[in-house]
């Protein structure tokens, strides 16, 4: 089965909808929209987050960008040869993954980090 990301307007969860677009108001410039996951889809190793981050994902477009828990992250798969280049936070800094993908159990970031079960199922297509 091939999955394919959520539209960059996705409407499937009405809270997060309105969270995303509350968002866009107040940080225009960052993504504020579902988050892709990143990696390659044949990866021997997956790492599953909870959900985007309000000031990481959620504002770089990239899993765990941006947080204190992508500076851990990515320094940790850079540490074991899982990782390329340089994590400098941004989703445009040019690290690559190797044989490793990252995603979120829901793409849009919830109403203090707390998605609930309805919006987890309806990102389970993704």
């Amino acid at each position: 089965m091939i999955f394919s990301p959520p539209a960059h307007d996705c409407s499937l969860c009405p809270r997060l909808t309105s969270f995303r677009t509350e968002n866009a108001h107040k940080f225009p410039d960052k993504h504020n929209a579902p988050v892709p996951s990143f990696g390659d889809m044949s990866a021997s190793l997956l790492i599953v987050g909870l959900a985007p981050g309000l000031k990481g994902a959620n504002f770089s477009g990239r899993p765990f960008t941006g947080d204190y828990a992508g500076d851990l992250l990515y320094g940790t798969l850079l540490k074991f040869g899982r990782a390329q280049g340089q994590y400098e936070a941004r989703a445009d800094d040019g690290l690559t993954l190797i044989d490793t993908r990252i995603t979120n159990a829901v793409r849009c970031v919830p109403p203090q980090n707390k998605p609930e079960t309805s919006e987890i199922k309806h990102c389970l297509d993704f």
